[in-house]
């Protein structure tokens, strides 16, 4: 019914929520085994990325990129598409339209911005952010519809960021921007934090939902006794979801029974 992707990164990213870490070949080769339809790449600069290695190891697993995570950005090099210090903003926005340029070379990934908005402390007042904020999104969403990629804003938690936390907050303000490429990615872990009604918030995103992460709570494999997974596929169903839903927790060693575990528990739903 719904294609389904998880996130790989490399093995130094010791604290990213990536089921399959190590290097592109052995993790996309494990994505594939497992079951999956694509993989989200975990990407800080896209100049160190090894797209040539990428592409053939994806090519001879007919597997397909979903999605950049680009949180990097602002976690390893302190940039953010909001920050008071016009070097740091432009620099995010610059790495952004790099990422953009790779999605595109990887076949149409999407972007995904989640940590590179930053806090609102990046700045002397929330006023003064937002300013910055919609400056940067106006030119990065510009050349993501110059390049056909979409850029995929996640509603996310207070562990993570205080910039747009709760799902309505997200509709209202990527509905200002009126951009087919500009859409909605949601993530069941920042809904468990912040959202009281997340089916109704859910429903309420009818047409702009692009992208599900799935996480049970505290970024743990999915298993049925802690998050309301039902409820949450029953909800996607009614809006006529269509694409994908991303696998995104911490996992020990390999990270294959959790992912696999985790997978056949949603399929199951469906």
């Amino acid at each position: 019914m719904w294609k389904t992707s998880v996130v790989t990164a490399p093995e130094v990213a010791v604290n990213a929520p990536a089921p399959l870490k190590g290097s592109l070949e052995d993790t996309i080769g494990r994505a594939c085994a497992i079951g999956f339809d694509a993989v989200q790449f975990t990407i800080n600069r896209p100049s160190e990325f090894d797209l040539k290695t990428a592409l053939a190891a994806m090519q001879a697993h007919r597997m397909k990129a979903s999605g950049i995570a680009t949180g990097g950005a602002y976690s390893i090099d302190g940039i953010s598409l909001g920050h008071k210090d016009e070097a740091r903003r432009r620099a995010a926005v610059t790495r952004m339209k790099e990422q953009i340029d790779l999605a595109k070379e990887l076949g149409g990934a999407d972007v995904v911005i989640g940590l590179i908005r930053g806090n609102y402390a990046d700045c002397d007042s929330r006023d003064q952010y937002m300013g910055q904020y919609r400056n940067s999104l106006h030119e990065c969403i510009a050349y993501a519809e110059h390049q056909q990629i979409r850029i995929v804003h996640e509603a996310i938690g207070r562990l993570d960021s205080d910039v747009l936390k709760t799902i309505r907050e997200n509709i209202v303000f990527i509905s200002e921007f009126a951009s087919p490429q500009f859409r909605l990615q949601l993530d069941t872990h920042h809904m468990d934090l912040e959202e009281t009604d997340f089916y109704g918030a859910v429903l309420e995103a009818d047409g702009l939902v692009a992208q599900v992460d799935i996480s049970d709570v505290k970024r743990t494999p999915p298993d049925g006794k802690h998050f309301d997974f039902p409820k949450l596929i029953d909800a996607l169903k009614r809006i006529d979801f269509q694409d994908h839903l991303v696998f995104e927790f911490k996992a020990a060693g390999n990270g294959i029974a959790e992912a696999t575990a985790g997978l056949r528990y949603i399929q199951s739903l469906y």
